[in-house]
């Protein structure tokens, strides 16, 4: 479970984000973001969703108190830092722990195992909300969002994630296409290639070994080229 999260360490000090780096390469983990400051760290969250964060407290421009105050539905976090004089605040912001540099590996595994439990926790399957003909419950950071399938423009695969495509907004949800492909109507989209998953009726250009969507150009795989131009030329 723990390799499959997605990681952001965020630290001033690239040597201080290699010892994370390396304790996390040991769990075989492979999605890790690298930020020299919390404005990096800001700029990753509008685009990708976290599991965990790394913090260091004293930085440039914005510190990682100041960034974790400020952020909104955050993922579990965890302070590393060469001062144990933030810890009372750190918990009162409910961090998942506090590490104190230098970190040694069996102090960062006890506090790994913390997050262990609280992701196989809440991944139950009994908080995955019902599926319609019409709509659909992402769970995107800690909540579920509603998602009309009449919406969607395409899925493109993300690894272990998905991005879901409308006219207004792009979810990031824990999930694989294929999944999400077998939860949509079969007449309606179709899988073009091992990373999207189409909207049949939201093509608008068909070019060569690609289609197009809301101008974005989708590759077609030459294992799907045949069933996708059945489908759209039917």
């Amino acid at each position: 479970m723990l390799k499959n999260l997605r990681y952001m360490i965020v630290d001033d000090e690239p040597l201080a984000i290699d010892v994370i780096e390396n304790y996390l390469h040991r769990l075989d983990a492979k999605n890790i973001t690298r930020c020299e400051n919390a404005v990096d760290a800001f700029q990753a969250l509008r685009n990708e969703t976290y599991d965990l964060i790394f913090l260091d407290i004293e930085m440039p421009l914005l510190s990682g108190i100041e960034f974790l105050k400020s952020i909104k539905n955050p993922p579990h976090i965890i302070i590393t830092t060469a001062y144990r004089d933030y810890a009372v605040e750190g918990f009162e912001l409910e961090v998942s722990d506090y590490l104190v540099k230098p970190i040694s590996f069996p102090r960062f595994m006890k506090a790994m195992e913390k997050i262990g439990k609280a992701t196989t926790t809440t991944a139950k399957p009994e908080e995955t909300p019902p599926t319609s003909s019409d709509y659909l419950f992402l769970k995107v950071d800690r909540k579920f969002i509603k998602v009309q399938i009449a919406d969607i423009l395409y899925i493109e695969s993300l690894k272990d994630y998905i991005r879901v495509k409308t006219p207004t907004q792009a979810l990031i949800s824990y999930q694989s296409l294929t999944e999400i492909t077998e939860k949509l109507p079969a007449d309606k989209f179709i899988r073009v290639h091992r990373s999207y998953t189409i909207a049949l009726d939201k093509v608008t250009t068909i070019d060569g070994s690609c289609v197009e969507i809301d101008g974005k150009l989708i590759p077609i795989s030459r294992e799907h080229r045949p069933d996708v131009m059945k489908k759209i030329y039917k």
